[in-house]
């Protein structure tokens, strides 16, 4: 039996995120709709990807609760809601109700203590509870049933007890003790005087809770320095007193009678009402409130800093704001008000900059594929998954139990006691510390001491696969559907190349290096009567170096279907090609690709192995077989010198200030994005052609297969069986003639009833 879904909306805090995060929209009659907007695309999003059993949003109310009446100075200092904010409230609640959410407030309580109410009914009924809000307050609550997705200006994250241990070090419910300490100043909350955040967390993972921290301390064992006795011996009573604050109730009398209640389903009717009196039509449209034909309308749907722009005056009905600031500066992040005049000046400076064909013909119309991508989503097995994921942790707790027997029991996840256990206890060599006063311990310092001590590869192999577990296993499994699918979020307008990036959960980083990390992709299936059709260009970035540096070698290597790793071989270690070995080829790729990224001597000899006079030989060489690739990195770079900005082949614009830096590191990264761009920005233009062209084509020919998921270089479709063969053929056909180069452009095809039989 599937277990039950609960969702609950923190209502103040994330409208405040919203109002704060979005530009300052109004409807017709000038009242402010910002913060509305932004609650229903998430309350939309979430509702969707949840399919939750049962929905509530919880509200503070004005009165004073029970923190007031203890602390007169809890909140004291709070303003309250700005005007334009508080007038959108009411409308908020509305449309809570036409979602099918219950409405909850309770006299003497905060929205925290309802939603630690519902989460504790929820556990105790074997449901799930997914906490929506922008305050982090709730971390306390999150447990193996209740996550948090928490909000903020960038994106919305889950949060597990995992990722909460490995992001503070301390388990959930120790984080109210942690606050007891540090206090809170934004919800003026004292805590000790002089104990700051790291203190706090440091003094809760080593002594459990506050009451043991306080018995030790009165007992003479707590081993401190005598400036933090003494904080703690004065600040003893607004410590616990910090704690019930901090605290969220979890026993409020609210009414939980919606927790017996059969699913509430969305009004439609009165969302298509409530939408047309906030001019909402971006979801008018997004949810097809309207019968067919209905006109599109710009992705924002109001009216701009509260004056009413008259119909004939509004911007491009399809104009997408942020789309067009990404294109027009991809490093900078659009935070403009919509008006007129903006649509003007990025009409004209998409023209003046030839932008107009990467804004409308490609950036435009992928919208609309990702968004049905997203829709779509990618089957998992869930139990296939689940025992996965068991396996690991069977495997997790012996690794753990070796460890232990070899230090003594300490935190594996802590980076702090680690590297106490590693440089203190074991006494192994190279152990630095950083700002914060702790060892580091981050890979590269694993990898070097690997071979100095047993545990280090255990530890290793305790991370890998913790990871493995929690990322990939747990969390895949907790965003799944009821119908068992994953739908990921893709982000357009983020990197700074015009590749494609995935969240919630990142779906273009599912491991291949490893045996075991590529097991993940045995559990992404098709559906039934279905199969999945993976189709990856091959060696696009190398063809893009070919095709704009015009290298007669590269490209007659190319064009001939030559091993390009082992002619880049023959001529890096002077050999004939037949005498190339396995070896020689992987580290000859490695400088291929080291050459696409930029990469320096020093950065390819800690890559390969080999010292920087070796690296810098490979390099040399690997100029003079291809003297074409030489004299473009070289005309690049000062291009980007004199103009400040790289371009991709379909006119991509990377702007490059850091070139002209006086500072030589930051001046280096410059020429190596100037290198870069061009190539991975060109690649990540033609992936997008292509999958324009795919769609289009499947959607002419009124196939049903579809295209579910990027990843880089490759596509994923999702085929019917009887049309696979069909639909094989024409994604080959469309992607090898999305873009057209002086070299062949090839893409594999393979089929499969898992994502992991595709790359077998």
């Amino acid at each position: 039996m599937n277990q039950k879904i609960i969702f609950i909306i923190d209502g103040n805090s994330l409208i405040n995120r919203e109002f704060y995060g979005m530009p300052p929209l109004s409807n017709k009659d000038g009242i402010y709709t910002n913060a509305v907007l932004g609650f229903a695309n998430k309350l939309i999003k979430y509702t969707e990807r949840l399919k939750p059993d049962y929905k509530a949003a919880a509200f503070d109310l004005p009165a004073p609760t029970f923190r007031h009446l203890e602390y007169t100075g809890y909140k004291a200092s709070r303003k309250g809601m700005p005007d334009e904010l508080a007038e959108q409230l009411p409308y908020v609640k509305e449309l809570c109700g036409i979602f099918g959410f219950e409405v909850m407030t309770q006299e003497g309580f905060e929205a925290d203590d309802i939603i630690g109410t519902v989460a504790k009914k929820g556990e105790r009924t074997d449901c799930h509870t997914y906490i929506l809000t922008g305050d982090r307050d709730s971390f306390q609550l999150v447990s193996d049933n209740v996550s948090v997705l928490y909000s903020s200006n960038k994106s919305v994250e889950e949060y597990t007890p995992e990722k909460i241990c490995l992001e503070y070090g301390v388990k959930p419910g120790q984080l109210v003790d942690v606050k007891a300490l540090m206090g809170d100043s934004s919800d003026e909350i004292p805590g000790v005087r002089g104990i700051g955040e790291k203190t706090a967390l440091k003094l809760i993972a080593e002594n459990n809770s506050l009451d043991e921290l306080y018995n030790k301390l009165d007992s003479g064992e707590l081993k401190l320095t005598p400036s933090n006795m003494q904080k703690l011996t004065d600040g003893r009573e607004n410590a616990f007193m910090s704690r019930r604050l901090a605290g969220i109730c979890v026993t409020a009398p609210a009414d939980l009678n919606f927790l017996k209640q059969d699913k509430t389903e969305l009004n439609r009717s009165e969302l298509y009402d409530f939408c047309k009196k906030l001019d909402f039509k971006s979801i008018i449209k997004k949810l097809d409130l309207e019968e067919a034909g209905q006109a599109q309308l710009d992705i924002f749907g109001g009216t701009v800093e509260g004056k009413n722009v008259p119909r004939e005056e509004k911007p491009d009905i399809d104009f997408n704001f942020e789309l067009a600031a990404y294109v027009l500066n991809p490093s900078k992040k659009f935070s403009g008000d919509i008006s007129e005049k903006l649509y003007e000046d990025m009409t004209a400076e998409l023209r003046e900059l030839e932008l107009e064909n990467l804004y409308y013909n490609v950036e435009l119309p992928l919208a609309d594929i990702l968004r049905e991508m997203e829709t779509a989503g990618f089957l998992i097995d869930r139990e296939g998954l689940g025992r996965f994921g068991e396996e690991l942790g069977n495997q997790i707790a012996v690794l753990q139990t070796d460890i232990h027997d070899i230090t003594g029991v300490f935190n594996i996840n802590s980076p702090k006691q680690l590297g106490e256990i590693l440089f203190d206890k074991l006494g192994l060599p190279g152990g630095k510390k950083g700002k914060t006063g702790h060892y580091s311990t981050n890979i590269d310092v694993m990898e070097k001491l690997k071979p100095m001590h047993p545990v280090i590869g255990q530890i290793l192999d305790y991370r890998a696969l913790t990871k493995l577990k929690s990322t990939y296993c747990d969390g895949i499994l907790k965003v799944a559907d009821n119908d068992g699918r994953v739908h990921t979020s893709f982000n357009q307008s983020i990197t700074a190349t015009g590749r494609l990036s995935s969240t919630e959960p990142n779906l273009q980083n599912i491991p291949v290096r490893t045996d075991l990390g590529r097991e993940i992709r045995k559990f992404f299936i098709a559906g039934e009567n279905k199969i999945l059709i993976d189709a990856d260009y091959s060696q696009i970035e190398l063809r893009v170096l070919a095709h704009i540096s015009g290298d007669e070698t590269l490209i007659d290597a190319f064009r001939n279907n030559l091993d390009i790793h082992r002619l880049t071989a023959s001529q890096v270690f002077g050999v004939p090609e037949e005498f190339v070995t396995p070896e020689m080829r992987g580290q000859a790729k490695a400088v291929n690709f080291g050459i696409v990224y930029g990469m320096s001597d020093f950065s390819l000899s800690e890559d390969i192995g080999v010292s920087v006079y070796e690296a810098r030989r490979y390099i040399d060489g690997y100029f003079a077989k291809y003297p074409g690739v030489k004299k473009f990195m070289n005309d690049i770079v000062e291009s980007a010198k004199e103009l400040g900005y790289v371009k991709t082949v379909l006119n991509r614009i990377r702007y490059i200030p850091e070139i002209k830096a006086g500072n030589r590191n930051m001046a280096s990264f410059g020429e190596r994005v100037a290198r870069n761009t061009p190539i991975q920005g060109s690649a990540a233009d033609i992936i997008k052609l292509a999958m324009i062209a795919c769609d289009r084509r499947l959607k002419r020919e009124g196939l049903k297969s579809r295209l579910i998921l990027q990843v880089h270089d490759e596509l994923i479709f999702e085929a019917e069986l009887e049309e696979h063969e069909r639909v094989a053929e024409l994604v080959k056909e469309e992607m090898e003639n999305a873009y057209r180069m002086k070299v062949p452009v090839t893409v594999d095809i393979k089929c499969g009833a898992s994502w992991y039989e595709t790359k077998e």
